[in-house]
């Protein structure tokens, strides 16, 4: 049994693509619209069905903003036959190209091909840390808010990255020199805080605000 989202506006079609997965014994969860779910929610499924022509955003936006978030098959389910389409459905990050009218037994057996080929031992998967809408390429050293890619210095990028994965818990700013600071370091310790500053301003920029300070104690990413 796999997660599957199915996003298309038409209510009718999500009917369907739920009946149809669920003789396969699938736990499908439909969305006409994609703009809530955050890309921590998207990790958790296996497969995206993913409707083209939608009111709010369209399909094919919406896979280039989190094809490089998510390491899961992208599966596009569209009335927009033409080669054109296809071609630019498939080179954005789309794993496949079904289209509207379609059979219920092709688009299971494509389905199915996906599930196998995903449950395949795995070389080299990539290292993330997931927080909502902030992600953590933990082998590129990038941090992705919604999508975009947030310039940080390397010294700033090793607090966010030491802060994020102990998400809880509380670093004073001693600690966060020692760690993220060489032994060779003319740097001083207050400017771990200006740091801080800055990697906060850049973040509220997408109206988040992961970094706490605790008074008289430091910092936690809660």
């Amino acid at each position: 049994m796999a997660k599957i989202l199915a996003v298309d506006d038409d209510a009718a079609i999500l009917r369907l693509v739920r009946k149809m997965l669920s003789i396969k014994k699938h736990e499908v969860t439909t969305l006409q619209s994609i703009k809530d779910i955050t890309i921590e929610e998207l990790n958790k499924y296996n497969l995206i069905l993913l409707d083209v022509m939608m009111p709010d955003e369209d399909g094919f936006k919406i896979c280039e903003k989190i094809r490089s978030l998510i390491d899961i098959p992208i599966i596009f389910m569209t009335a927009k036959s033409d080669e054109s389409s296809i071609i630019k459905g498939l080179s954005i990050g789309g794993d496949d190209y079904i289209v509207k009218p379609f059979s219920i037994h092709e688009v299971n057996a494509r389905i199915e091909a996906h599930l196998r080929r995903e449950a395949r031992p795995k070389k080299g998967t990539k290292s993330v840390f997931i927080d909502g809408d902030i992600l953590i390429d933990l082998e590129a050293k990038k941090v992705m808010i919604k999508g975009e890619e947030v310039s940080f210095t390397k010294t700033q990028y090793k607090i966010c990255e030491l802060l994020a994965l102990h998400k809880g818990k509380i670093f004073s700013k001693e600690d966060i020199y020692e760690s993220v600071y060489s032994i060779e370091s003319d740097s001083q310790i207050s400017t771990v805080v200006e740091h801080i500053r800055v990697i906060r301003k850049k973040i509220a920029q997408f109206n988040l605000a992961p970094i706490s300070t605790v008074w008289g104690v430091g910092y936690i990413w809660e």
